[in-house]
This record gives structure tokens, C-alpha cells and sequence, in this order.
């Protein structure tokens, strides 16, 4: 019998971010008697572990390097190293800023299919000094080594390859059904927080990192208080912000109206609790949890900086990070509730996106 190409994903960590969640995903449905996961993440989140245990035991996996924007030396012979003493069929890189140095070290070891992908609009680390000096090099060397060039939406796909590089559109898929089965209810939903069962749930599901843009999240759930008493914020996600955010929540008055969650593995059950799903992000692709609260039926309040093709439903509102306060509540508190999805939500089963990503791997890649 033979043995299943190993796929070596580049993602930094295995949170419970989009990427990370779309690759598990995607692991849990491919056949893995033709390819197997193995992942590369830094030392500083070696303990970040929603998903090591499952790797494990579906055969994968993990290799821990050190941060190369931190040790960039290191992590080249490092990788270089790991590259060239296991088994490395595929390399599928997720990497936005940096990747390129990726690729280069896959072709460096005579690695023929060398995938890049991309989940964002932007690499979120603006036009600073060295970044504005060290980005055109590493893009460079994306576009010179990469065989394959994927991306969760038109946006990201240009965001980081540009107009004129063709790319395949991979949608991040979830298990559909799961989210459109959940057996409880919004009233037991409300029950189990401890929430008055008239309460206005509000939702948002992110890393607490600069791109989802936790702040105005609460400059804007602090103004909707002050008008309607009964609006209550869950809030799901870790991250290196969270205790600034925390405390800007008590600042700010409103923290006996903030539940903040931390990681959760029952989004489908706390998307039944919410009456909208708020996304201000200062950047996105096509964010896996969009699709999730899309596929749960509920409204979407999202800012304008959020991919376009993430609308996969009738009930898809964006505003301007710019706007004022009374236009978010306006989007979020005012028109119709729920959600209806559109035909277009079915291309992201799953099951459809394991097959699509097998065709990609079973392309032969091209000489190094």
C-alpha cells in the first residue's frame, strides 16, 4: 500500500483563528490515506493547543521552530533542517507576510509543489520601517518559488498576489449541517449565561489582535447602551490584546454587559444565542466565522474593510470603520432579524472543499 503524501501547512500556530480552524477542517475531510497534515508553528505558541491532541490522533504532526521575526536566522536553519530530515511532499503555506521565504526554503530542499495561500485583504503590518523594506523581497520571492496560488476570496486573492496573477478560489468550508442543527435553544441559550430572556445578544467571534478591531467593537456596544438597556456582547476568542480589551470594557462601563467567553469548541449553540454577528475588522479576506453565523442564520453587521464575497445570505449589512456610532446601531438595532442563505452558501461544504484542495495536490507540481 502506498504511503500518503505529507502536506507541511506553514501557520504560525493552531489556534482557533480562521485559517486554523479552515486547515482542520479541511484535515478532518480529506482522505488520508492519500495525504496526511503536518504543521509548522513558533515557540510562543507551543502551548496553544485547541487542535494538537486531534492532530495527533489523525496522524500528524507538529513541528516548532523559532519566530523569524524574531530569530530569523534560526528559523532558516531550522526549517532548512526539518525540510530536508522528514517526510515533505507538499509544502501549503498560509503565511501572508513572510511567506515567500517559505517557498524559497521548499524549493531550496528540491520540494516540487509549493502552495500559497492567501486568507486576508492585507498583512495588517502597515508601511513601517522595516516592513515597507522587507515585504517587496519576501512577495518577491512568493511570486518566483510558489507552483499553486490559492485564496478564500477574490479580494484575498489579490490582496496578496495582485491583478495579474491568476489563482484558485478555495472556499473555507465548514460542515454545513452542524450549524444549521443545533439542538438547543436562543431561550436556553440565554438560560445557561445567566441573561434576562429579552436580551439583545450581539456577537463576535476573533482573535484579540489588532485586525479584528475589539475596540471600536466596544466603543460601539457602549453607545448602543445607552439607548437600549437589554443589549448584551458575547464575546469569543484569545489573543495577545485581551486583558487591554478587558480593561477597556470596564473603562468604558459596560462590562456587567460584555461576557467574555475566551476559546470555545460550541460556536454553533452560541450563534443560536445571537440576534446579530458584528465583524469590524480592520481587514479581512473571507472570514470562516461569517460563514458559520451565515450558515446559523443570523444577521450580519460587518465593516466595509470585509471581503464582499463574504455575503452568502439576504441579510448582509457593511459600514464604514469611519462611520458614526448612531449609523452602526442603526445597522445593528434596526431592519428585519435573522437570516436567509443564499444557493451560493452550499459551495462552502466541507466535503466539496476537501475534494477541491485533493485536486490541487494531486496536480503534479512544477521542477524546482
Amino acid at each position: 500500500m502506498n504511503q500518503p503524501k505529507r502536506v507541511l501547512h506553514f501557520q504560525g500556530r493552531m489556534g482557533r483563528g480562521g485559517a486554523e480552524t479552515f486547515m482542520m477542517n479541511a484535515y478532518r475531510n480529506i482522505d488520508r490515506t492519500k495525504y496526511q497534515f503536518d504543521f509548522v508553528i513558533y515557540e510562543e505558541f507551543a502551548d496553544v493547543r485547541p487542535y494538537h491532541d486531534e492532530i495527533a490522533q489523525l496522524g500528524g504532526k507538529i513541528f516548532v521552530v523559532p519566530n523569524p521575526n524574531k530569530h530569523p536566522l534560526k528559523y532558516i536553519n531550522r526549517v532548512s533542517e526539518l525540510l530536508k530530515e522528514n517526510q515533505v511532499d507538499i509544502v501549503h503555506n498560509e503565511i501572508f507576510f513572510g511567506g515567500g521565504l517559505n517557498l524559497w526554503l521548499a524549493a531550496k530542499a528540491g520540494i516540487t509543489k509549493r502552495i500559497a495561500h492567501s486568507h486576508a485583504t492585507s498583512d495588517g503590518k502597515g508601511n513601517k520601517i522595516p516592513y515597507s523594506i522587507v515585504r517587496p523581497v519576501f512577495n518577491n520571492l512568493m511570486m518566483k518559488y510558489a507552483t499553486d496560488f490559492l485564496a478564500c476570496s477574490n479580494e484575498a486573492g489579490i490582496g496578496l498576489f495582485g491583478d495579474k496573477q491568476a489563482f484558485h478560489m478555495i472556499p473555507n468550508g465548514i460542515d454545513l449541517q452542524r450549524y444549521r442543527n443545533v439542538a438547543v435553544t436562543k431561550a436556553e441559550m440565554l438560560e445557561t449565561f445567566g441573561l434576562p430572556q429579552d436580551a439583545f445578544v450581539i456577537g463576535h467571534i476573533g482573535r484579540f489582535e489588532e485586525q479584528k478591531n475589539h475596540r471600536l467593537l466596544l466603543e460601539i456596544i457602549a453607545h448602543i447602551l445607552q439607548t437600549h438597556k437589554n443589549v448584551y456582547l458575547l464575546s469569543v476568542g484569545a489573543g495577545s490584546l485581551e486583558q487591554e480589551i478587558h480593561e477597556r470594557a470596564e473603562q468604558l462601563g459596560i462590562s456587567d454587559h460584555v461576557l467574555f467567553l475566551g476559546e470555545r469548541n460550541d460556536i454553533p449553540e452560541l450563534l443560536k444565542t445571537m440576534d446579530v454577528f458584528l465583524l469590524p475588522s480592520l481587514y479581512e479576506g473571507l472570514p470562516i466565522v461569517a460563514v458559520e453565523a451565515q450558515a446559523a442564520n443570523v444577521k450580519m453587521v460587518l465593516s466595509t474593510e470585509v471581503s464582499h464575497d463574504t455575503v452568502l445570505s439576504e441579510n448582509v449589512i457593511f459600514v464604514a470603520l469611519d462611520a458614526p456610532l448612531a449609523e452602526w446601531e442603526t445597522a445593528i438595532m434596526g431592519g428585519t432579524s435573522g437570516n436567509t442563505p443564499k444557493p451560493e452558501l452550499e459551495a462552502f461544504d466541507m466535503v466539496k472543499t476537501a475534494h477541491a484542495l485533493e485536486k490541487i495536490y494531486d496536480d503534479q507540481g512544477e521542477s524546482a
